[in-house]
């Protein structure tokens, strides 16, 4: 029985929690918010853990969050114009040819017409003239 008693006396007490005060807590929370701060340094400075100065960081981000205020978004404008206006644009803030520049081609407008037929599929890609493609359709038509 002595034994046991002596045992358990040399058995380690559970260690306390460490109370933090809310200014401390608050102090090292700003630290870590300012800009190319360490939290993880601030952290090993103040002997505290980091884990706990993140969840510190995390609870005071709850409380201040909600009272900033948030800029509501903004829809931007927008124009639409016929097709072939939209191509002269374009292509008059393309540099030219003489320009220097080191693009050596011109815009050329460039697309994709995607046809499912019975007989099959019919892609044609990049800029095709309405004439061709009226040809291209008609003789698969006529099959």
């Amino acid at each position: 029985m002595k034994t046991l008693q002596a045992n358990r006396s040399l058995l380690r007490k559970p260690a306390k929690r460490r109370h933090y005060d809310s200014a401390f807590k608050r102090h090292l929370v700003e630290l870590t918010l300012v800009p190319g701060a360490s939290v993880a340094r601030i952290a090993l400075d103040h002997r505290v853990n980091a884990n706990i100065l993140f969840r510190w960081r995390r609870h005071y981000m709850r409380e201040v969050a909600p009272a900033a205020v948030k800029p509501a978004a903004a829809l931007l404008p927008v124009m639409l114009s016929e097709s072939n206006e939209a191509l002269e644009v374009i292509a008059r803030s393309v540099p030219g040819p003489g320009s220097g520049a080191r693009h050596k081609h011109r815009f050329t407008p460039a697309g994709v017409i995607e046809v499912e037929l019975a007989l099959g599929q019919l892609r044609i890609t990049g800029s095709v003239e309405l004439e061709v493609l009226r040809v291209v359709l008609a003789a698969l038509a006529s099959k």
